[in-house]
């Protein structure tokens, strides 16, 4: 029954990254990002150059945590499996 937190940590990791990558391929695809705090300013790689590779670099370090909830639930999972087969 636990292996059900190994299942959510993943889908949770999946949805994170899949909102913080494509926030992240748009805005270089773009040129464009909008920040996420109240008011939602735009950034643009044309007129601010240095501040738009900043908030770029923020953004792409965000999605360490994604992909560290994706292993750890990986590793959960695989852990209560084995635990299983070794029972039965």
């Amino acid at each position: 029954m636990w292996f059900i937190a190994g299942f959510a940590a993943i889908i949770a990791g999946l949805i994170m990254l899949v909102r913080q990558g494509g926030a992240l391929l748009n805005a270089r695809r773009t040129g464009v990002l909008v920040s996420k705090s109240y008011g939602a300013a735009r950034i643009e790689r044309a007129a601010d150059p240095e501040r738009f590779e900043r908030f770029l670099r923020q953004r792409r370090k965000g999605l360490a945590a994604p992909a560290i909830a994706i292993l750890a639930g990986a590793g959960w999972l695989a852990w209560n499996f084995l635990a299983l087969a070794a029972q039965g």
